[in-house]
């Protein structure tokens, strides 16, 4: 039997899974999934955000690991690194230059 069966509006009806997951309410701050990714949480923080993501597979939270892990993989990037290094020594070089 469903709710409009009942007469119940069926835009009335809720869980309280639905209310915390549209209102993301369990949802941690990015900080915190970034954290959990560097393995920087304690026990319990940590099991809670591997169950969030795993078990309750929040889309939102999974969509933000997902963006922190690419982030970290483009940072590793090899061109990214020589053009850091690169920047790194002609700033050396100028300040140097000014000193002269």
């Amino acid at each position: 039997m469903s709710a409009a069966d009942d007469g119940i509006d069926p835009h009335l009806t809720f869980t309280v899974a639905t209310v915390w997951r549209e209102n993301r309410i369990s949802c941690p701050h990015p900080d915190v999934l970034q954290s959990w990714l560097q393995g920087g949480l304690p026990g319990g923080a940590a099991d809670f955000v591997q169950f969030h993501l795993k078990d309750s597979q929040c889309p939102y939270c999974n969509a933000v690991v997902e963006d922190l892990r690419a982030r970290e993989d483009l940072a590793k990037t090899p061109a990214l690194e020589d053009l850091r290094d690169r920047l790194l020594r002609s700033t050396v070089a100028a300040l140097r230059r000014t000193r002269a």
